[in-house]
């Protein structure tokens, strides 16, 4: 069997009280895992940073960051029209993100030569206001390089309320009068786009149309890395389901590329859309590990990632590895896979900081031997159910809770929702997120598979 050994070679912590050069570094901080497992895995998580294109020539940098640009502006990118006193128009173009993710606006402007970064409250806008400049560098962009989205139907519109403006004065002033004619014609478009439009004729997409820059950049946007009831996930959320559609075509033609030979042959990714908000938006949604270990992160990880959302990955790259060994199903597994969560999307954000992570409790999980043996080409299912089964497990786990330490009334129970509904929960989540990692779940329960006293002794049986 194979020795697995984790080393975590760097990691840098990023503060609000420190300048950074954003033209050298575009993001705050960012965690840089390297692992090794064996020859073939040495370099796994030494994804080198955030990538800034640096190592392409020119050419490639202009095509590959510009069709992520139109991706991330499919998922964060507006046009806007703004008018006055009956003969004023003013264009401009924008993405507002929260501002600990303001270093990527810094890379666009720097990327684009245009525009400028604001900062209020807790946002962050990237804006180009120009004319000249939406005319003579915007518009080519998005010409060579269509929206995908619904989007493309407001730059359709906008585009030509901007003609309608150029071609009826000098385009160099800032803000012009034009005709009232022209200024009807414009405010009837104003009134037409973005969260107003209800005309969605002319809408053009297929799956061919998806680079996997442009998905990068949209899902550097609406895409998310996280992890479910100790299960990986991967999800885009979005109001135009047809995207979706389409993404979900390009995802399953995308190639097998394990990191392992002679693993489980995992099924081709099956993305599952289902309707969220009473379907004013949609979840494309994978989470077959198999699939998102054999497809989904050798896939993603060799992208370069220019925003915060590349920290999501590599963390969530490291509970992958964790859950598809195995390591998931034991108590100090399960205790690092929440802490990994913890420091994540919304919760990566200063304001919302729970855990830091300890990279020497990580290293000393990688030390056991894994309990899921990835090589014996069986599924991460079959291994979970063998294992399950190994454990006395049938039906799940009997739920002991604990209060202030002591077993409440009704304890144990017969399954996750039985527990929650004794705790006065909705969801059996938050139950199977925390049970035996000892953590302490709103500041007063614990939950455990077994008594405090047999779980120890499991635990101690584990360290073994």
């Amino acid at each position: 069997a194979l020795y697995y050994k984790f080393i975590i070679s760097e990691i840098l912590f990023y503060s609000k009280n420190k300048i950074i050069n954003l033209c050298k570094l575009p993001f705050y901080c960012y965690l840089l895992f390297k692992k090794v497992i064996s020859d073939t895995f040495l370099n796994l998580f030494g994804f080198g940073g955030i990538s800034s294109l640096g190592n392409l020539d020119s050419k490639d940098i202009d095509h590959k960051f510009l069709q992520w640009f139109v991706g991330f502006t499919d998922a964060e990118g507006t046009f806007l029209i703004k008018t006055k006193n009956k003969s004023e128009v003013n264009f401009s173009y924008q993405i507002t993100l929260h501002i600990d993710d303001s270093a990527v606006l810094y890379l666009i402007k720097e990327k684009l030569g245009i525009g400028v970064v604001s900062i209020k409250g807790n946002t962050c806008t990237f804006a180009v206001h120009s004319f000249q400049l939406i005319v003579d560098v915007l518009l080519p962009i998005f010409d060579k390089y269509p929206l995908i989205t619904h989007k493309q139907l407001d730059y359709r519109d906008w585009r030509i309320a901007v003609s309608l403006k150029k071609n009826s004065a000098a385009p160099n002033r800032k803000t012009i009068s034009v005709a009232p004619e022209t200024f009807n014609q414009i405010v009837q478009i104003k009134e037409s786009i973005n969260s107003n439009r209800t005309n969605f004729y002319g809408y053009n997409i297929c799956y061919s149309m998806i680079s996997k820059y442009w998905l990068l950049g949209f899902v550097e946007g609406d895409g998310s890395f996280h992890f479910t009831n100790n299960r990986a996930i991967f999800s885009i959320t979005q109001k135009d389901r047809q995207v979706l559609e389409a993404i979900s075509i390009f995802l399953q033609n995308i190639p097998r590329a394990p990191i392992f030979n002679g693993l489980f042959l995992g099924p081709q990714p099956n993305c599952i859309i289902t309707g969220k908000n009473n379907n004013t938006a949609y979840q494309l949604t994978i989470s077959d590990t198999d699939v998102l270990f054999q497809y989904i992160f050798p896939f993603f990880k060799d992208l370069p990632f220019l925003s915060r959302k590349g920290v999501d990955f590599k963390i969530w790259s490291v509970g992958l590895f964790l859950i598809i060994h195995g390591y998931s199903k034991i108590p100090t597994g399960k205790a690092i896979l929440l802490k990994l969560a913890n420091n994540m999307n919304s919760k990566r954000y200063f304001s919302n900081m729970i855990d830091i992570l300890d990279t020497a409790e990580i290293s000393a999980l990688f030390e056991i031997e894994p309990p899921f043996n990835i090589f014996s080409k069986k599924s991460h299912f079959a291994l979970a159910k063998k294992y399950a089964i190994a454990q006395g497990s049938r039906k799940g786990y009997n739920i002991h809770i604990y209060k202030d330490g002591e077993e409440i009334p009704g304890s144990p129970f017969n399954s996750y929702r039985q527990g929650g509904q004794a705790i006065g929960l909705d969801s059996v989540s938050s139950i199977k997120n925390y049970i035996d990692t000892g953590r302490v779940f709103k500041d007063v329960y614990t939950f455990y598979s077994s008594p405090i006293n047999k779980f120890n002794h499991f635990e101690n049986f584990n360290k073994k």
